[in-house]
């Protein structure tokens, strides 16, 4: 049975943006549900970073869907 992963990386803040070209964290979620609140938990925390979803892996091939 495939199995798919939620990815969500968390990004340091420059000029009030995330910089997409560095990643301070990976983490890995069962569901997107999941995924989604850790972004927003993490970003009403946190200030100088911003945790941004990346999308759904296949943890078999590990494409990006």
């Amino acid at each position: 049975m495939t199995r798919y992963v939620h990815i969500v990386y968390v990004h340091p803040v420059e000029n009030g943006e995330p910089n997409l070209y560095k990643v301070k964290q990976e983490k890995e979620y069962d569901t997107k549900y999941g995924a989604l609140a850790a972004v927003m938990d993490y970003n009403l925390i946190y200030k100088k970073t911003r945790a941004v979803y990346l999308g759904r892996v296949n943890d078999a091939t590990g494409e990006l869907e």
